[in-house]
């Protein structure tokens, strides 16, 4: 079984267009870790294409945001400005849908989807600390889990749990990474929508069950589109402009 490990669309329409097109001759399910809306400006056709093609989907931070499940007050002042607006386009129906959505998700006989940590919808996970601290969460209660994909930095990344328990980054140059039965990983597919890894290609992860390898896969598609919807809908120009460097 091969899966496509989606987060972070962030309503960026032409992106996600974009990945769907590249994961089609090998995806067969998707999954999306989150955070659907905000920042961009197609959420509707955003909600609609992952509603109707993903085989598994759960809240981010923001999609809580745009349905009222949680505050936004600690945003950034670009992120506030874009969950006013992304909030004023949402019909009741999507706001329905985003609040059925879980936190966490299983998928397949061993591997678990969350969107900030297998914890926290809004845990960032930095640094070995916040690692080290995930993967005992995931030993603890989760130990049949050989994997949990997140999302929520935006930045692509690999984290490896030995059996001896040393916890160890992975570099995604690499771009294929062949996993090891007997150990567990954290894993960030990067973003969709959004991306800040330095580049303005939007990523996701191909992870395949039997053989146990992961794929980081870094797509092009239409920044420029994408750009001159956000200008339309008068969001703020940096949203526009950090698609074209990926920050």
């Amino acid at each position: 079984m091969k899966y496509a490990i989606i987060s972070d669309i962030h309503a960026n329409l032409q992106a996600l267009n974009a990945v769907f097109a590249d994961m089609q001759p090998y995806a067969d399910a998707v999954v999306c870790l989150g955070d659907i809306v905000g920042y961009n400006a197609n959420p509707i056709e955003c909600l609609e294409i992952i509603k109707q093609r993903c085989d598994v989907v759960i809240a981010g931070n923001h999609d809580q945001a745009a349905c009222g499940v949680r505050l936004y007050d600690d945003f950034s002042a670009y992120a506030r400005e874009a969950m006013d607006w992304t909030r004023a386009q949402l019909t009741p129906e999507w706001i329905h849908y985003l609040r059925s959505l879980p936190c966490t998700a299983e998928f397949g006989d061993c591997w678990m989807a969350a969107h900030g940590s297998p914890r926290e919808t809004d845990e960032y996970l930095f640094h070995s600390t916040h690692f080290e601290e995930s993967f005992a969460h995931l030993y603890a209660y989760m130990s049949d889990r050989r994997a949990c994909f997140v999302g929520h930095t935006h930045l692509p990344m690999i984290w490896e749990c030995t059996t001896a328990g040393l916890v160890t980054p992975t570099l995604v140059n690499n771009l294929v990474t062949q996993m090891q039965s007997q150990h567990r990983y954290i894993i960030n597919p990067g973003s969709v929508g959004q991306p800040r890894y330095g580049g303005p290609e939007a990523s996701y992860v191909l992870l395949d069950s039997e053989t146990l390898v992961v794929e980081f896969r870094f797509v092009p598609y239409d920044v420029t589109a994408a750009q001159e919807r956000i200008y339309e809908a008068m969001l703020p120009l940096a949203l526009a402009e950090r698609l074209a460097v990926g920050h």
